[in-house]
């Protein structure tokens, strides 16, 4: 297992293992030249996660876990996007959304149209557009969002 060392300029100098980078194919949208991420969790139990740009540290995305937020929020994906992610019955998925904080804002944009989807076994992960009508800018309050991260970490 390799170490990973890079220093974005938001996060500082930052030291991960192997496990915590996935490969996009075909990057991200407006992104595509970027195919490798580093993901990793704000903190223990925390629904946030920060998506990096291996090659450009600068560059990087706020996700969360929208089943802690929103409990009729699921992701059912088409056949061909499993296929294009390797996915089987077994195979281990994480689905998060990427966010959006607007300075000074009371509330959060989450796009609950597009989930980013790991392949936790593979490492490789795309961003999915889903059939079902979900928003693309869903507002949650942040004090809805500091709530439910407060009951997570107790």
């Amino acid at each position: 297992m390799f170490i990973l060392r890079l220093f974005s300029p938001a996060f500082g100098e930052i030291e991960a293992d192997e496990s915590q980078i996935f490969s996009f194919p075909e990057g991200l949208p407006g992104f595509s030249h970027l195919k490798k991420f580093l993901l990793i969790r704000h903190r223990d139990n925390s629904p946030f996660f920060f998506l990096i740009a291996i090659d450009e540290p600068e560059i990087y995305f706020i996700l969360i876990e929208p089943s802690r937020l929103l409990a009729d929020y699921h992701v059912e994906l088409s056949c061909e996007q499993q296929g294009l992610l390797h996915l089987s019955e077994e195979t281990p998925v994480l689905s998060l959304n990427i966010v959006r904080i607007p300075p000074e804002a009371k509330e959060m944009i989450i796009n609950l149209k597009a989930p980013v989807v790991f392949n936790l076994q593979e490492k490789i992960a795309r961003q999915i557009i889903l059939d079902a009508d979900y928003p693309v800018r869903y507002p949650i309050p942040l004090s809805k969002v500091k709530e439910k991260a407060d009951a997570g970490t107790k």
